[in-house]
């Protein structure tokens, strides 16, 4: 097994090879590209390749997302390989030696290669082992010479005793080789000093594997399991999984240690500075470790069935069981030690308390018919919390002094002045005078169940709560409220225990370190991850750097310093698909076409210790900047809108460990229509269209104005011609004979009036010619003018009649001026006049009919046929044009307004087609 640069691990197997990044495995073969499903060697470089070795005379490599092969790359084409791959090795500057067991090949960072047949002149013999040198170069072990390859040059630097030669008898790392001296011993060689030491080797026939960790432990993988030696401390041996064959032994950059079996799967040990010890009961029941306490140079723990075992306070080493016997299984025992000056210890429990002796064996002392809860010292006395109240004890003989508190307590701590009691229902404090101060109303996490109490060097008092978190509380004040949101590994506080600046606290999730003395509190997590037996912690003593954890699964023994509390946590992007193509991250495009874009991102957070307990938050900013949280290892992003975008994504282990924050750069390519080009050519299309539009619309209001123009140009035309026709010269000139008619016959009251008649009609010409309309009772008084004149010239040849509807009010109406003279004029003049008889009515008609005025003018005269006979007969010298002037008055009429003039004129006959008149019926609309 290897770990690549990325910091995945990759297994070789028997069929196939396998990625796993601490949540999820990815398996790889020959349908992917493998040369072979059977791996028999695998190496990570510095460059990111992971490069394999099938159990076939090939090689390849896995690199961005792909194998590589010799069919696939030209790299691998030029080697010339001869047998099987067994070691690699990569120098500082960064070269990759490749080990057949007779040849060398050596592939540089520039793609060249380099193979080595010989040494001295001479085939090299069998190559045990290769290995980079941190002075640069590589080690090479060939027979029983030590070579040194540099330059591409062997150099001989020393000859070792070294009789079994296999490349699995030889390991090295970190300037000390590890090899198999003869068959009954192995030996370690500083490279650096040059001191050898040599070991027996029991286990010859069963032998696999040599490995060297950091340089300082020697790994020996057998058929009966794997031998850990410390090169600092020779005596001490660790046999790990006995009875299983181990191939390979790796440490990862986090501290764990992976054992490879064959047939077995892979073994994980998460730290090799960690000892669990656990208890083996006679009764075969559970046996859980609940209580924790030095005496002398002993750690002593209490178990559920009433056993208490000795371990070393030193090396936490198991020394034995206390013979020592309570009958039948002894729920939560707690272990305290006396205040009196004779160091004696005493065992509480559920139905009693006694005083051992010395030696542990029995007691002296028995206080029964009491569940203990909690105790503490007080001075000469215990304080011991039951069920149902708190008791004060004298520690010599077991004796109930006084009842400090008479309700049911969970936990207890005293110091000189006061005491601190622990409920159901949060905090109390007792002062000298037994006065109560309820904690729990001045901060609601005080309130509820506590756990356990402490005081630590600066008279911080330490509350650790059931489900609130720890608070830390002095003068009547909260210092601080820790949460897990604070660092904390749970808010359910079981056990404190405070030494030196430390507080611990343990909870159902692991064990916490807070050092209560440093600014900011720095908070260290501990968990099976770090190679605890449970996360579940019942009781914690510390004596110095030496931490003892009772757990359901016995006592965890480590020391603080050599075991890593932390864990790092990387965030790895996979594989990033775009559409329909998968790329590795480095070689994804940036500028995604807008067809393609469906985005979707794999990535992993590699944390070994987390077990996969892994969190994720990410924001992708151009299209929203609040980070959202989620515990899936992909994202998609179907249908992004246009524009620059910038994806953060980062991890948190479940040690609150973060990774740095990954940020992805990509641009979602502008549609056609989102182009600036495109905007700009749209601008100027529509400026144009818009321009023509305008230019349209500007000619088509200038020939409105230009037709209105000439409308008003034509009407006033009209009018002038209307007047002009009102007052033609015939009329005038036989008005003046008229006048003379009445002079030479001396009738000055006739001339007077007609005179008087005809100066108000040429008056009301002029008048009524300046305006647009006029009423219709102006109108009717014009025609009744006129019609006057008319028959007073004429010597009374016709009459006339005005009929107006009954409810219709000519002074409400309004219609063009002088429009009806033109036909009254004419029944008048081409009418009446030649009837020969003097019977000639005109009469004239005004009613309402449907929304529209309506005039009806109608003269009982000789017709327009006959009419035309007797023009043509005798023409008239003026020709009037009175009707053609109000004809096209009438559509310039039309034509400016929507409600429109009409206009009919009928002929009059009788049964046998004998005129009858002329009647013209003109509607108008109501204005």
């Amino acid at each position: 097994m290897t770990q690549d640069a990325e910091g995945f691990l990759w297994f070789g197997t028997e069929t196939g090879l396998t990625r796993f990044d601490g949540t999820h495995y990815k398996n790889f073969t020959l349908e992917d590209g493998l040369p072979d499903n059977e791996i028999i060697q695998l190496f990570g470089d510095s460059k990111g390749r992971v490069w394999i070795s099938p159990f076939r005379r090939a090689v390849a490599f896995y690199y961005k997302g792909k194998i590589h092969t010799s069919e696939n790359d030209s790299l691998l084409k030029k080697l010339n390989i001869q047998d099987n791959i067994v070691r690699y090795a990569e120098d500082s500057a960064g070269n990759v030696l490749l080990q057949e067991v007779t040849r060398l090949h050596l592939i540089t960072p520039a793609g060249d290669i380099y193979t080595f047949t010989s040494f001295a002149g001479q085939p090299l013999g069998y190559i045990s082992l290769v290995a980079g040198r941190k002075e640069g170069g590589f080690w090479v072990l060939q027979d029983n010479h030590l070579l040194i390859l540099e330059q591409n040059r062997f150099t001989f630097y020393k000859t070792i005793v070294y009789n079994v030669k296999h490349f699995n008898y030889a390991a090295y790392s970190n300037g000390t080789l590890l090899f198999r001296r003869n068959e009954n011993e192995l030996s370690y060689l500083t490279l650096n000093d040059n001191r050898l030491l040599n070991y027996p080797y029991s286990v010859k026939y069963k032998h696999i594997n040599f490995d060297v960790i950091d340089g300082q432990y020697l790994v020996t993988c057998t058929r009966l399991g794997a031998w850990v030696y410390n090169i600092n401390n020779p005596n001490s041996v660790l046999h790990h999984l006995p009875g299983i064959t181990v191939s390979n032994v790796f440490k990862d950059r986090s501290g764990n240690w992976w054992f490879c079996t064959l047939g077995n799967g892979v073994y994980r040990l998460n730290s090799t500075e960690v000892k669990n010890i656990h208890f083996k009961s006679d009764r075969q029941q559970d046996n859980q470790a609940v209580s924790v306490l030095q005496y002398k140079n002993w750690m002593l723990a209490a178990t559920t069935q009433g056993e208490m075992y000795k371990l070393s306070a030193e090396t936490g080493k198991q020394e034995g069981r206390i013979p020592f016997h309570l009958k039948g299984p002894v729920p939560d025992p707690l272990l305290i030690k006396s205040t009196l000056g004779d160091d004696r210890v005493y065992l509480a429990t559920k139905h009693y308390i006694i005083k051992l002796t010395e030696d542990l064996t029995s007691f002296t002392h028995l206080l029964n018919f009491i569940s203990v809860k909690a105790l503490c010292t007080y001075g000469k006395t215990f304080l011991i919390a039951t069920e149902k109240n708190v008791l004060q004890v004298d520690q010599e003989r077991l004796q109930i002094l006084d009842t400090v508190w008479r309700e049911r307590a969970t936990s207890l701590f005293a110091d000189k002045d006061s005491i601190y009691i622990g409920t159901l229902n949060g905090l109390y404090k007792l002062t000298p005078g037994k006065q109560a101060l309820y904690l729990g109303s001045e901060v609601r996490a005080l309130s509820g169940r506590i756990a356990d109490i402490c005081k630590d060097d600066n008279q911080v008092l330490w509350v650790g709560t059931a489900g609130d978190g720890l608070i830390a509380w002095k003068n009547n004040q909260l210092i601080k409220h820790f949460t897990r949101k604070d660092g904390l590994s749970s808010n359910i506080c079981r056990r404190l225990f405070y030494e030196h600046g430390k507080l611990w606290v343990g909870t159902e999730k692991g064990l916490n370190k807070i050092r209560v003395l440093l600014p900011g509190y720095p908070i260290e997590k501990y968990t099976t991850s770090d190679g605890l037996s449970s996360d579940i912690i019942n009781a914690v003593y510390a004596n110095s750097r030496k931490v003892f954890v009772a757990t359901p699964e016995g006592v965890t023994f480590f020391d603080e310093e050599k075991i890593g509390g932390q864990s790092r946590c990387d965030l790895r992007v996979i594989d990033v698909t775009i559409g329909n193509k998968t790329f590795h991250p480095s070689e994804a495009p940036v500028s995604i076409p807008h067809a393609e874009n469906n985005i979707q991102l794999n990535y992993v957070g590699i944390s070994y210790k987390s077990g996969g307990d892994i969190r994720y938050r990410y924001r992708l900013l151009g299209l929203d900047s609040t980070w959202h949280d989620t515990r899936e290892t992909f994202l998609n992003y179907p249908a992004l809108p246009s524009g620059d975008y910038k994806l953060q994504l980062q991890a948190t282990n479940k040690f609150d460990i973060s990774s740095p924050v990954v940020t992805t750069g990509f641009t979602i390519e502008k549609l056609l229509y989102e182009e600036s080009w495109f905007k700009v050519l749209i601008s100027l299309l529509f400026l144009a269209v818009t321009g023509v539009i305008v230019l349209l619309i500007v000619r088509r209001i200038r020939k409105r104005e230009q037709e209105k123009t000439a409308t008003s140009k034509r009407i006033n035309e009209l009018e002038q011609l209307s007047r002009k026709a009102q007052m033609n010269p015939h009329f005038i000139f036989n008005s003046l004979n008229s006048i003379q008619q009445y002079v030479m016959e001396a009738d000055l009251a006739g001339a007077n009036k007609f005179i008087a008649g005809f100066s108000r009609l040429i008056r009301q010409t002029l008048d009524f010619s300046s305006k647009p309309e006029i009423g219709l009772d102006e109108e009717l008084d014009y025609l009744t003018n006129y019609l006057e004149i008319e028959k007073t010239r004429l010597e009374d040849a016709f009459s006339w009649v005005v009929n107006i509807e009954k409810g219709v009010d000519p002074a409400v109406y309004y219609i063009p001026p002088m429009i009806l003279q033109p036909f009254v004029e004419n029944s008048v003049r081409h009418g009446l006049r030649f009837r020969r008889d003097k019977n000639g009515v005109v009469t004239i008609t005004v009613k309402r009919e449907h929304g529209h005025l309506v005039c009806i003018l109608e003269d009982n005269g000789i017709g327009r046929k006959a009419a035309m006979q007797y023009k043509s007969i005798s023409p008239i010298n003026y020709q009037s044009k009175g009707l053609s002037l109000t004809a096209d008055r009438i559509e310039m009429f039309n034509r400016e307004h929507e409600q429109k003039i009409y206009m009919q004129i009928d002929d009059l006959e009788d049964n046998f087609h004998n005129s009858l008149g002329t009647r013209v019926t003109i509607y108008f609309p109501v204005i």
